[in-house]
């Protein structure tokens, strides 16, 4: 990866500060910019979820996040915030978009691989991974070969692994994104009654950022939905869920939300006609925060809860 030299380098956060980032901005060597300026902040005990349209950079902001850019990426502008790690466990955890599982190991002896390179106790991390089997239901399977597990059962033992190493910030990629429907929303409805930052262990509280392109997914798991602008990503909606708990809170919720990505993806494809960005969602006569032009996030609570 290839630092500009006026770009602060990461560091981990202060305690009263927030981690994320501030200000990023991503490039590839060939291909241009693919984020801008965008600020992402989670604290600890937090679940933000990011949405925006397909090849805006989520998955490049997370490599990006997690210290493991892909090659030919450049930090061009910002910094980033990452927790301090407690030894031996990492400050962050990745998981991509892919389970990853090793086929000649079995599921325990996969659910302990990422504790094993971190440094964990073998025998503490099995003991760990005994007690998560049951929590991700996943019990009886411990000496199953990854071949004999369901494609959610898979996604499970993956998030298992990704939660034993007990990071501080918790980095999940589309992780149901290749199952079908029903699996998807079976673990949805699983997840959400799940706690992932008790799951993570560790002393202190852990937080979690989840990329996914499922609004349902979104509002279902997240304290806070963040919304991407086609590439160069830029955030267009900050949504607090919490606060917009309820029947109607819920659905206008998943209206605001609706607009911000019809008014990206129009930009998308304005902006591959020649066109300037931010004209999509006007184009469709959606109000400015509606259509969520670059430059002027609609937030639905104060900014300085979350600076």
């Amino acid at each position: 990866m290839t630092i500009a030299p006026a770009v602060e380098a990461p560091r981990a956060a202060r305690a009263d500060e927030p981690w994320g980032a501030r200000g990023l901005t991503i490039a590839f060597d060939r291909g241009g910019t693919v984020v801008d300026a965008l600020d992402l902040a989670v604290r600890p005990g937090e679940l933000v979820a990011v949405l925006g349209p397909s090849g805006c950079g989520k998955s490049t902001l997370l490599r990006v996040l997690a210290d493991l850019p892909a090659p030919g990426t450049r930090v061009l502008a910002g910094t980033v915030h990452r927790p301090d790690a407690v030894p031996p466990a990492p400050a962050v955890a990745w998981l991509p978009q892919r389970d990853g599982l090793l086929p000649w190991r079995r599921a325990l002896a996969n659910a302990t691989l990422g504790a094993q390179i971190a440094g964990v106790d073998l025998g503490a991390a099995r003991e760990r991974a005994r007690e998560l089997f049951t929590v991700f239901g996943l019990a009886g399977y411990e000496r199953a070969w990854p071949h004999e597990l369901s494609g959610g059962m898979r996604q499970r033992l993956a998030l298992l692994r990704t939660c034993l190493v007990g990071a501080r910030l918790l980095l999940l990629d589309e992780p149901f994104g290749a199952l079908d429907a029903l699996t998807r929303r079976r673990m949805n409805a699983w997840l959400a009654d799940l706690d992932l930052r008790a799951a993570a262990g560790g002393t202190e509280p852990s937080a979690v950022v989840l990329v996914t392109h499922d609004v349902d997914e979104a509002l279902t798991l997240a304290d806070r939905v963040l919304v991407l602008s086609a590439r160069p990503a830029r955030l267009v909606l900050e949504l607090d869920v919490q606060g917009a708990a309820g029947a109607d809170g819920d659905e206008d919720a998943r209206r605001r939300v609706l607009a911000a990505l019809d008014a990206a993806a129009d930009d998308d494809h304005v902006a591959a006609r020649g066109g300037r960005p931010g004209m999509g969602g006007a184009r469709r006569g959606l109000s400015r925060e509606a259509a969520g032009r670059p430059g002027a996030p609609d937030r639905a609570h104060d900014r300085s809860e979350n600076a």
